[in-house]
């Protein structure tokens, strides 16, 4: 019975979320009324209040069901993604807003737009913010300011870049665009973590180890890799030999 309960509750819910989607591209998000979801799914105002509080607690929940269906296509924002290393990973962000091209462009218009625009950066903040951590933990990483900032930055510039776009009629491919999103933030993203710090200190670190290696190669004898003695006592000993043989040279012609 639970389970019949369910399905009927999902049934329900995916009615009023297609209903608003459907009105949305129709009429636009500020022109939709509770009446106008309900008359379109079918079902009775008190149903509708059953599940929802309003129109805008709707609207999230269609804003988290577009991400679910993204991250069914990506498991997760990975490493990779957030380090700007995986561009094909960056490109699914611009395909998956391509594909939604229209509802994007009519939520970023009205008030409905700013629900739903505050649900995504809240979604993609803290898939972020769980990525720093975990490059901080692998690579000691020591950002110059806290995680949830930076998270909260780059969460902001890729929706602001996102909506540029879809604004602005799509004028780069996909691919295009996850190269200029690539080039333009990941200096940003390596400064912000504190990486070029790092890898500076590391930099400093190898040459270090290197000329001390070179000045330890310097104090030592060098060896004769055949008698792996010291060169000074070979030439001592070939001087000896050289003088002896002159000596009985000498005593012969005598």
């Amino acid at each position: 019975m639970a389970r019949r309960l369910d399905r009927r509750v999902q049934r329900t819910r995916k009615l009023l979320r297609d209903a608003l989607l459907a009105l949305i591209l129709e009429e636009g998000y500020d022109a939709v009324s509770i009446q106008d979801i309900t008359d379109k799914a079918n079902l009775g105002r008190a149903t509708f209040y059953l599940h929802f509080k309003d129109k805008d607690e709707l609207l999230m929940d269609v804003v988290d069901q577009l991400m679910g269906e993204f991250l069914s296509q990506v498991p997760q924002f990975s490493q990779d993604q957030w380090r700007l290393e995986d561009l094909k990973g960056i490109e699914k962000l611009f395909d998956f807003a391509a594909d939604h091209y229209d509802l994007y462009r009519i939520l970023i218009i009205g008030s409905g737009g700013i629900t739903a625009s505050r649900q995504l950066h809240h979604i993609i903040s803290e898939k972020i913010k769980t990525c720093i951590e975990n490059e901080v933990a692998e690579t000691g990483a020591q950002p110059v300011v806290p995680p949830d900032f930076i998270a909260n930055h780059f969460a902001g510039s890729l929706l602001a870049t996102i909506y540029w776009w879809l604004d602005a009629d799509l004028p780069y491919s996909v691919e295009e665009m996850a190269v200029n999103f690539q080039n333009i933030n990941r200096l940003e993203r390596d400064a912000l973590m504190g990486l070029d710090k790092l890898m500076d200190e590391q930099k400093t670190n190898s040459e270090k180890d290197k000329r001390k290696k070179r000045a330890k190669e310097k104090s030592s004898p060098k060896k004769d890799p055949k008698t792996t003695k010291p060169v000074e006592e070979e030439s001592i000993v070939d001087t000896a030999e050289e003088s002896v043989s002159e000596e009985m040279e000498q005593e012969v012609q005598e």
